[in-house]
């Protein structure tokens, strides 16, 4: 939390509050803080629907990935809609009223990653919620520069899910899968929601693994031709018998497991690709030799190409049900319950409403 003054100004009270992390140990709190002001180039947003992620979850159980890279305080949450309150000097092409969301990789504009294309991997990024405070929180600052306009026919609790969307968007498109068999690892939103877009990309045959039957019943209702329950059954096993024993042409790894990473390099076929898009709670040992032997391509993927994968995401949206994956909204004071839900895995998106429902 970066505390600021507090600013009597119409609409936005003395104090806001907003769910950080205060301490260096597992957990979070609400907390009433100083409302943030927007400087340069930035504008307020009072934020309607914000969704818990995976991220937020290695930050609340404070892992080892959290431990080496939150400062607290820290207000937590990235993914949000709103709509904006206030716009501080030199903004130009958002006005009071619109209705937002951001692209949750704050760039700098000036590195070589930045001039070449790939400025969501910037080399000074800031993320929300993890370097810069985030949204979950009545009111957000962010730079006009990462800001994305809404539809204003997308519903709130849609609008905070197009910045996961567009991460299953970008690991899609990375992986190249029209007339692909596909194997997914992960039953999280993201490989949910990867199913969706895969389908709607044209994928010859989709596989999703997962742990838990109602959500591979979703990932089929999405657009995965077959699901398996890696509790029950070798994922290897499946996808190679569904390819007369060669092995899936690209593998989509969601879950960040290491189980499901070992499995990923066993079921992609020989020439085949590995897309990396989960995040694993701790470093893992990568057997090379199969990965030279197969002749393998393992390509990591992170966020969204700004703008080009939010673009991709607007024209998938029409194909894909993304409203499906959200399936618990709590008002912003019963933030534990949601996030409880999201770290048992109960739910699958949870969304907080900070101005309640």
């Amino acid at each position: 939390m970066r505390l600021q003054v507090p600013i009597a100004k119409e609409g936005v009270e003395a104090t806001v509050r907003a769910v950080a992390k205060t301490k260096e140990e597992p957990g979070a709190e609400l907390v009433e803080v100083d409302p943030p002001t927007p400087g340069p180039g930035e504008v307020l947003v009072r934020v309607a629907a914000a969704s818990i992620c995976g991220t937020d979850i290695h930050i609340y159980n404070w892992d080892e990935w959290a431990r080496s890279r939150i400062r607290v305080p820290q207000i937590l949450g990235h993914e949000h809609a709103g709509y904006i309150e206030e716009v501080g000097p030199e903004v130009h092409h958002f006005h009071p009223g619109d209705y937002v969301t951001a692209e949750t990789h704050i760039y700098c504009g000036q590195c070589y990653l930045c001039h070449t294309g790939a400025a969501h991997i910037c080399r000074n990024l800031e993320i929300l919620g993890v370097d810069r405070d985030g949204t979950f929180a009545e009111y957000l600052v962010v730079p006009e520069s990462v800001l994305w306009k809404n539809d204003p026919a997308l519903p709130p609790k849609v609008a905070t899910v197009m910045e996961p969307f567009g991460n299953s968007v970008h690991v899609v498109m990375r992986a190249d899968v029209p007339a692909k068999t596909v194997a997914i690892t992960g039953d999280g939103p993201t490989g949910l929601l990867a199913a969706g877009v895969a389908r709607a990309a044209g994928a010859a045959s989709i596989w999703l693994s997962g742990l838990l039957d109602a959500r591979l019943e979703m990932a089929e209702a999405l657009g995965a031709h077959a699901t398996i329950n890696a509790a029950h059954d070798d994922p290897v096993e499946v996808v190679r018998r569904g390819t007369d024993g060669l092995g899936a042409d690209v593998v989509l790894e969601m879950s960040g497991s290491p189980v499901a990473i070992e499995q990923a390099l066993e079921m992609v076929r020989p020439g085949g690709r590995i897309v990396a898009f989960g995040i694993p709670s701790r470093p893992l040992t990568l057997n090379m030799a199969d990965v030279v032997f197969k002749e393998v391509q393992v390509l990591g993927v992170v966020g969204r190409r700004i703008f080009s994968t939010w673009h991709e995401a607007a024209r998938f949206l029409p194909h894909v049900d993304v409203a499906r994956v959200v399936t618990d909204t709590y008002p912003l004071d019963e933030w534990q319950l949601g996030m409880e839900r999201a770290v048992r895995r109960e739910a699958v998106k949870v969304v907080l409403y900070p101005g309640g429902q």
